[in-house]
């Protein structure tokens, strides 16, 4: 349970990053890469700290792992697409095909149980996301394009949990999986970067901004979270990612002041009841091998 607990109060810190990407005048693909890029600085010298610069040796993973970074970096820029061919609604709502698209996927490619709790938890997280989103902007344009790039974004984050989770249960430490995701998310996404208007931020309070999105919300969030996803299933880690947007628009009230309508109240208890559900029924995910937490061990 309580590796459920710290995941999901993970997920819902991952709130705060909406709000500070609206103090951010930056192309999305321009703060993607700001913020990957700076998480795998953030990983390489927390290495060094640590005294444990082998664990960013890749081993004999560097096709998984580059397959890995791949995702996150592919996840990224699809997501984007939708927002641009389609709505911030419509990439919300398709986005959230992935924990289903995990808990399909999850006991073929990782031997895990089938769990009825985080099937049964999909109804009412995936109705309460839908309130929120469609709530939160209405209106928005839905072409086949954007749909498409929605549930591509969906896919590959699918592909991105559970790579970590097949690579993590063998013999890669968190670091290691923690800093290839970013490092190879930051390339792959650079190129893009020709496309944008702007690609630094302009003034110390940008900076400030995209700094602490970059070393703790990514760089050191993506380490915790492959620490937690060695014990917790991928299945129920895909569940409790609902918790990210509801606690994004009740900050963005707290914070900013901005109105809570029905809609999201409804759909927040929604996605908070399925969140507990998870929380409190589902059991553990099949522990790591004792190697990979030999090697994880400094860095838990």
């Amino acid at each position: 349970m309580r590796w459920n607990l710290a995941l999901a109060a993970l997920a819902a810190s991952w709130g705060f990053i909406a709000v500070l990407v609206a103090a951010v005048d930056l192309d999305a693909p321009a703060l993607a890469f700001a913020r990957l890029a700076l998480a795998a600085l953030t990983l390489a010298l927390v290495a060094l700290v640590a005294r444990a610069a082998r664990l960013l040796h890749p081993g004999g993973r560097l096709l998984a792992l580059a397959a890995l970074g791949a995702a996150q970096g592919a996840h990224w820029l699809l997501f984007f697409l939708a927002v641009k061919l389609g709505s911030v609604a419509l990439a919300v709502i398709t986005f959230y095909a992935a924990p289903v698209l995990i808990a399909v996927a999850a006991p073929f490619a990782l031997r895990e149980r089938m769990s009825r709790v985080a099937l049964g938890a999909l109804v009412p997280g995936a109705v309460g996301i839908a309130l929120v989103a469609s709530a939160g902007q209405a209106g928005g344009r839905v072409s086949f394009s954007a749909l498409a790039a929605g549930l591509g974004s969906a896919l590959t984050y699918a592909l991105l949990v559970v790579l970590s989770k097949r690579l993590l249960l063998g013999a890669a430490a968190p670091l290691t999986v923690a800093f290839w995701d970013c490092l190879v998310g930051a390339v792959v996404v650079a190129p893009v970067l020709l496309l944008g208007s702007r690609v630094l931020p302009a003034g110390a309070g940008e900076w400030g901004v995209v700094v602490l999105l970059g070393v703790v919300f990514t760089g050191l969030s993506t380490l915790v979270y492959a620490m937690l996803l060695r014990h917790v299933t991928a299945q129920a880690a895909g569940v409790l990612t609902f918790l990210e947007p509801v606690a994004a628009v009740l900050l963005a009230a707290l914070l900013v002041g901005e109105p809570l309508s029905t809609a999201v109240v409804v759909g927040g208890v929604l996605v908070l009841l399925a969140g507990i559900a998870v929380v409190l029924l589902e059991p553990a995910g099949r522990p790591a091998t004792e190697a990979a937490a030999a090697v994880g061990s400094k860095l838990t």
